[in-house]
């Protein structure tokens, strides 16, 4: 077998593995909600300990709508910072490589953060659902998903400059 093939049938029967796999998309929305909210949550924190005023900063409410999770009310967070504005926006769950996904846009650009698993590598034989996962948040300010890198604190303020822009 060429590499190709194999890497081919390794997607393969990944997919044919999550396609037999029955998902509860109640349980997985309220996950991707309870994740959504803890991150907003914890980027006011830190723009309010960064020294923006808890006044600059609105939690924002947005309608989507998923074909598996329906129509439904997400949180979102607007920032302004200085003399210009920083938008978290949900965007939504059920995405190509991870398990929910909020644009970051400001005045110089737009990054996307991404929920993924916390765990890198699973066993094939793992049938655990995504929402009994750990999620965590990346950041990729490209189109590439090889410039990611984590969303903690150090990551957040990363973010903020892409978007924003040096003083």
């Amino acid at each position: 077998m060429t590499n190709l093939q194999i890497l081919v049938g390794q997607h393969q029967a990944k997919a044919a593995q999550m396609a037999a796999q029955p998902v509860d998309w109640d349980k997985r929305k309220s996950k991707w909600l309870s994740v959504l909210q803890a991150l907003i949550d914890q980027i006011r924190a830190s723009l309010i300990s960064a020294g923006v005023s808890a006044e600059q900063i609105v939690v924002t409410r947005h309608g989507l709508t998923e074909e598996t999770l329906g129509s439904y009310q997400a949180p979102g967070l607007k920032a302004q910072i200085g003399t210009v504005t920083v938008e978290f926006l949900p965007i939504g769950s059920v995405i190509i490589g991870g398990y929910g996904r909020v644009d970051v846009t400001g005045p110089r650009g737009e990054v996307k953060l991404i929920a993924e698993d916390a765990q890198s590598f699973h066993d094939p034989e793992d049938k655990t659902p995504s929402y009994e996962r750990e999620w965590v948040w990346s950041a990729y300010p490209d189109k590439s998903r090889r410039s990611g890198f984590c969303l903690d604190d150090e990551g957040l303020a990363k973010v903020m400059e892409l978007v924003l822009g040096s003083a």
